[in-house]
């Protein structure tokens, strides 16, 4: 055998081993995402000092559809010009599913709807407080394991 199919073969080898032993490392668990409800600051606000948008999903998604995203242009809208003006972004979820899954779809939520709202351009990082309460905080309370359309959403609060 010559010198460079010997190496070759030492090569493959090693290749091989180095494949094999990262294959067989336990693999990480998604990390967990902690209940994040919004401050008591915003709920000692007026009402009619807070302005609604309601960003709703389909289920198990963190998809934008076109109405999510006229409400998102809406909201930016409304704040476009006044620096003053705070977003506060919260995720929620159904009750669907184990609590750990819903926290962190409701997290996910939140961050595309906090993206969505920078990439418009009129809202700057520093306006938007991103929030998430997973099933904890419903519109509609329902009993555990209803898929309930209404409680798929961003809740978006404009003051």
């Amino acid at each position: 055998m010559s010198i460079l199919a010997t190496r070759s073969a030492g090569l493959a080898s090693v290749a091989a081993f180095v494949l094999l032993a990262g294959c067989a490392q336990p693999s990480q668990p998604a990390p967990t995402a902690r209940y994040n409800p919004p401050g008591t600051a915003l709920a000692e606000l007026p009402a009619g000092n807070v302005t609604w948008y309601h960003v709703m999903f389909a289920n198990g998604s963190t998809q934008i559809d076109a109405n999510g995203q006229q409400a998102i242009n809406n909201a930016a809208t409304s704040m476009q010009g006044n620096s003053a003006l705070m977003v506060t972004v919260i995720g929620k979820t159904d009750s669907a599913g184990s609590d750990a899954a819903n926290m962190r779809l409701s997290q996910q939520r939140a961050g595309a709807v906090r993206t969505a709202l920078l990439q418009t351009g009129k809202v700057s990082a520093a306006q938007i407080e991103t929030r998430w309460t997973g099933e904890r905080q419903q519109g509609a309370q329902t009993m555990s394991d209803v898929a309930d359309p209404s409680n798929r959403a961003v809740d978006i609060g404009v003051h």
